[in-house]
């Protein structure tokens, strides 16, 4: 009868090899592709975040400036209304 091989040792490393392949995919293509799509994306955001903070930087300094002038316009008219008033 011709030597039969044993089938359950070749299961066996059957096995091993695919968590092998398994780990050595996951680790040199799964992982770092995942890093690098993180990394794009968060790139993107920060981009965008930055440019609404700018914007928003932009609008509050506009306010401010608009604030500053009818202030000094409320304090022309009251130095104006106090002129006006006889002095005692």
């Amino acid at each position: 009868m011709p030597d039969v091989p044993d089938l359950h040792n070749f299961g066996a490393l059957s096995a091993t090899a695919v968590l092998g392949w398994y780990a050595w995919h996951t680790a040199s293509h799964t992982l770092p592709n995942l890093v690098r799509a993180f990394r794009e994306e968060m790139t993107a955001l920060r981009s965008e975040c930055a440019a609404e903070r700018e914007v928003l930087h932009a609008d509050l300094a506009d306010e401010r400036r608009s604030r500053h002038a009818d202030q000094l316009l409320i304090a022309d008219a009251l130095r104006d209304l106090a002129d006006r008033l006889p002095h005692s």
